[in-house]
């Protein structure tokens, strides 16, 4: 019989009350402690041990299965999110980068949520951004900002376009260094707080991820840098891939039938074969609809977002 799974992807889950920038966008409390009713009255939630017993040997799940995924290693994730599993006897699965949680760094993709939600016009930051680019021109290769704008400015299902200029070009569309650099003076234009400050608010430790594995709860690789892995080279994605599953071990997880969950949704058939040459069990990406464990690739299942549902 068809074996489908109805995964459910979380990012922020807060209380948004007691929160520096309540700009982020996320799921507040109340919304995430509703949704849950909501799931566990229309789905059986099941653990991510099922999961891999059903593409390693085939074990049934039950109808309507659903998985609670987290991404980014947010320290709400182990305050707000796993005491409300943990009493309900739910398993979330967590997939945290291993630089903000082991080496306290702010990752690029949180610098640009937090200048966007620092309360500053988006078309200001847009134009600020513009700035530091028309400026950075004779040290780099860039293209003109109109092409820019006609490759990134669209906008998807959360955002305007002016917001998804923003975020590309400081995630993707922009040489690495350069981005980190504009994104960095743009931080420190636009919000009221430093990085470091930040970082070790926004991020769980590793003793509390130590914990949270010893209660049940499964973490995966989400990378060692949450890097665009699709837009790297072999080389890169081996290590990042690599220092991703040292880091599963050091927490307690098994390193076997471990889990991917692509950063941004992004990977290649480059990236996929590093990951299944290191033994992966399953991976996850971002294209939303329900997975069909007995047809999909188990290396690129698709998620839902938490927007697609009640809340």
């Amino acid at each position: 019989m068809p074996q489908s799974l109805t995964v459910v992807m979380y990012h922020y889950v807060r209380d948004y009350s007691a929160t520096r920038y309540p700009g982020i966008n996320g799921l507040d409390v109340a919304g995430f402690r509703r949704q849950l009713d909501h799931l566990e009255s229309e789905f059986s939630i099941v653990r991510m041990e099922d999961v891999i017993a059903t593409v390693r040997s085939g074990a049934e799940l039950p109808e309507n299965a659903a998985l609670l995924t987290f991404d980014d290693g947010y320290a709400e994730h182990f305050h707000t999110v796993f005491p409300i599993l943990y009493t309900r006897g739910l398993q979330g699965s967590f997939f945290p980068p291993v630089a903000p949680v082991h080496d306290r760094e702010l990752l690029d993709v949180n610098r640009v949520h937090f200048i966007l939600a620092s309360g500053a016009p988006v078309n200001e930051i847009s134009q600020s951004l513009d700035k530091e680019v028309e400026a950075a021109r004779d040290g780099h290769d860039l293209k003109p900002l109109a092409e820019y704008r006609d490759e990134w400015a669209h906008a998807n299902r959360f955002d305007d376009a002016e917001t998804i200029y923003v975020k590309r070009m400081l995630q993707a569309a922009l040489p690495e260094s350069l981005r980190n650099d504009i994104a960095q003076k743009l931080f420190a234009e636009f919000l009221d707080v430093d990085e470091a400050t930040l970082s070790n608010e926004l991020y769980m430790t590793t003793e509390q991820i130590q914990t949270m594995v010893k209660s049940g709860m499964f973490f995966g690789s989400h990378g060692s840098r949450h890097l665009w892995l699709n837009l790297t080279d072999r080389a890169e994605i081996e290590q990042d891939v690599d220092e991703s599953i040292e880091y599963l071990a050091h927490v307690g997880m098994p390193t076997e039938d471990w889990v991917m969950c692509y950063p941004f949704g992004g990977y290649n058939d480059l990236v996929r074969e590093v990951v299944s040459e290191r033994g992966a069990s399953l991976g996850f990406s971002t294209e939303v609809r329900t997975a069909e464990l007995d047809k999909d690739d188990r290396l690129t299942l698709p998620r839902y977002d938490t927007n697609d549902f009640p809340q």
